[in-house]
């Protein structure tokens, strides 16, 4: 599939080989954080996207968990977003992480916290009965309302500074707001902290670039290959 130079934000020097390869699918978001990341550190990536639907043998060769993203560096075959993540946080220029240890370990484990919440928001976007809509529905509800708990500083997670974690939420934000505005469905409510927060990363230009004006239309295609019920419904009314 395709394969492409990811544009920098800026130009700072990595520890990566330049034939580094970003292996990802257009709309993952675990994909999405990691060029989120790349694009705050200034970072060059080399992209490549693979139909997951029939993996190259090239890829399931070297990956043991036969997903996205991965890293191949020639050398190096990386894989687990988070991971993949902090290398590229420490290949080039400051960290995108709190100063202090704990901080940082708060950091990462609500990064990593942001799984469960987008695992629902997909399966309720591509799932085929009304009733599996409730239920996913409700299970992000709940997680987003565990989330709005934390979400004392802004406008971002740790404050005025950007950071991995608003990568790792960024991709969830852009999702809400295509349910909103495509299907008017609200899985905000009462989250006022996140609300504000969402807004903050849908307004951050790293987050803008990656996900560009064909994102929602790559969306709307992968539900409509799922049978989605959500388009089932718009295209009744």
């Amino acid at each position: 599939m395709n394969h492409f130079i990811e544009s920098p934000r800026a130009n700072n020097a990595s520890v990566l080989p330049p034939e580094t390869l970003l292996i990802g699918f257009p709309i993952c978001p675990f994909v999405a954080r990691a060029r989120i990341v790349a694009q705050e550190k200034g970072l060059a990536l080399n992209v490549r996207y693979i139909d997951l639907a029939n993996k190259p043998a090239w890829f399931l060769e070297r990956s043991p968990t036969g997903t996205v993203p991965a890293l191949d560096t020639g050398t190096h075959f990386i894989f687990e977003s988070s991971v993949i993540s902090e290398v590229i946080n420490e290949s080039a220029g400051p960290s995108l992480h709190p100063d202090a240890p704990l901080d940082r370990a708060v950091n990462r484990a609500w990064a990593d916290y942001a799984a469960n919440l987008l695992r629902s928001q997909y399966m309720m976007m591509i799932c085929r009965s009304n009733d599996d809509i409730d239920r996913y529905r409700m299970a992000l509800t709940d997680a987003m309302r565990k989330v709005e708990k934390v979400l004392t500083r802004k406008p971002f997670f740790n404050g005025e500074a950007f950071a991995i974690v608003d990568a790792a939420y960024a991709p969830l934000f852009v999702r809400c707001a295509f349910l909103k505005e495509r299907f008017g469905l609200d899985v905000l409510p009462g989250c006022r902290a996140m609300r504000a927060w969402g807004t903050a990363l849908l307004d951050r230009p790293s987050v803008q670039h990656v996900h560009g004006a064909e994102h929602r239309d790559a969306l709307e295609a992968h539900m409509r290959q799922n049978g989605s019920v959500l388009l089932r419904h718009s295209l009744q009314t």
